[in-house]
């Protein structure tokens, strides 16, 4: 028998969800009669959980616009109210950022590194945190959520990493633990590529299907159907880095990662160099990577750059047109630091995906290029901060923990 007050509830927390949503959404303060038409809430039910947010802080009011009739007021959310924080735990860089329950960032610290060792990495990780949380002037009790990615295949249930290249001992490691040692909530650990994902999903044209490629020195993928990331049964959704493919410049087989990471196109590039000595890009490489002078030279139209960027364009399109036909995906965005490898990357994309599929094929850069996962962590940060205040009813107990967070 269904019970009519819980019916009741769970409708109020579903209406309330909505109405959040778009004050959150539109980054600029709404009146009720928009929210009203844009969630297809009748006015009187938008009105009624304004005044309640209203009433329990959750919300600021500001002065109507336009002087003539009665001009209505307008909100936006209290972005005080909370606090977040989301983390990224890269090969070779960390970086943490905190955000305010509008997902505005307050506060960022990161750390190059060459660390090889688990241990060490996580006090790395926790110092260039608390760094963060000293910049904000908070403390981790004061944190409403926390989404910390890293690369590899991650167990969320158990929070640790089960696959990983390049850091020894991380699978050893209970993260979440680990990671959560003074916060007063749980710590949500996932991949680099599905919070890359979440990342895109925000952007105000996204469809609501599509494929994100994390794409750096390792190689990974988020994907996004109807709306809802997917991860897969086991987390290994995404593992593209894994698939085997053939080097275009050895002939032999390899994993994608391999052949189209930017460790091999460091190392084309100074083959490609020592060939052609005189070219702009032989003469700009030096001690440091060089795959961002392989992208501005391909820019530049320099043609030893440009077969580059087509070879690597050709071997990642063979690898991810399948994935697109099966799932009818029409968008795909490249973040990571390949994202910064600008137009000649895309197009080159566009046209290998748009040939070998049934459809044309977008391919989009990040605008966050390497801060796309660690604005996708504060994303899901934010949203998890959002749910446990809707679950909590909004109410005395999270104005306490609002309280705390401004300490």
């Amino acid at each position: 028998m269904n019970d009519p007050i819980v019916g009741t509830a769970r409708l109020k927390r579903y209406n309330t969800a909505r109405v959040l949503d778009e004050l959150r959404s539109g980054g600029e303060p709404v009146r009720i009669v928009e929210i009203a038409e844009r969630t297809g809430l009748t006015r009187s039910t938008v009105a009624t959980i304004i005044e309640e947010l209203d009433a329990d802080g959750w919300l600021r009011r500001h002065d109507p616009l336009g002087a003539l009739g009665r001009p209505a007021a307008r909100f936006s959310v209290t972005p005080e109210r909370f606090h977040v924080l989301g983390v990224d735990i890269g090969l070779h860089r960390v970086v943490a950022e905190v955000a305010d329950a509008a997902g505005a960032v307050i506060a960022e610290a990161n750390a190059l590194h060459e660390v090889h060792d688990g241990r060490e990495l996580l006090r790395l990780v926790n110092a260039t945190v608390d760094r963060a949380l000293a910049a904000a002037a908070l403390e981790r009790d004061g944190i409403a959520a926390v989404s910390v990615a890293s690369v590899g295949m991650i167990d969320r249930a158990e929070g640790r990493v089960r696959v990983i290249r390049g850091i020894d001992a991380w699978t050893d490691l209970d993260l979440t633990r680990e990671l959560g040692r003074g916060f007063g909530v749980d710590v949500d650990l996932d991949n680099d590529a599905n919070l890359a994902a979440l990342a895109m999903s925000e952007l105000d044209d996204c469809p609501p299907s599509f494929l994100t490629v994390q794409w750096g020195e390792r190689l990974g993928a988020g994907l996004v159907l109807d709306g809802r990331l997917y991860r897969g049964p086991l987390g290994a959704a995404g593992e593209i880095g894994a698939l085997m493919v053939t080097d275009p410049w050895s002939g032999e087989r390899a994993t994608l990662e391999a052949v189209v990471g930017a460790e091999h196109i460091d190392e084309i590039a100074r083959l490609v160099a020592a060939r052609d000595p005189f070219t702009r890009l032989a003469s700009e490489l030096g001690a440091e990577a060089a795959a961002a002078h392989v992208f501005e030279r391909a820019n530049d139209g320099e043609r030893a750059a440009t077969e580059i960027v087509d070879q690597l364009a050709d071997v990642a399109a063979r690898a991810l047109a399948p994935i697109l036909l099966a799932l009818d995906l029409h968008r795909v965005y490249v973040t990571g630091g390949i994202a910064r490898g600008g137009d000649v990357l895309t197009a080159a994309l566009e046209r290998r995906l748009t040939a070998i599929g049934a459809a044309p094929i977008e391919v989009r850069l990040s605008p966050f290029a390497e801060n796309t996962v660690v604005r996708g962590a504060v994303t899901a940060a934010v949203r998890s901060a959002w749910e446990s205040a809707l679950d909590g009813g909004l109410g005395s107990d999270a104005r306490t923990r609002a309280r705390s967070s401004a300490r």
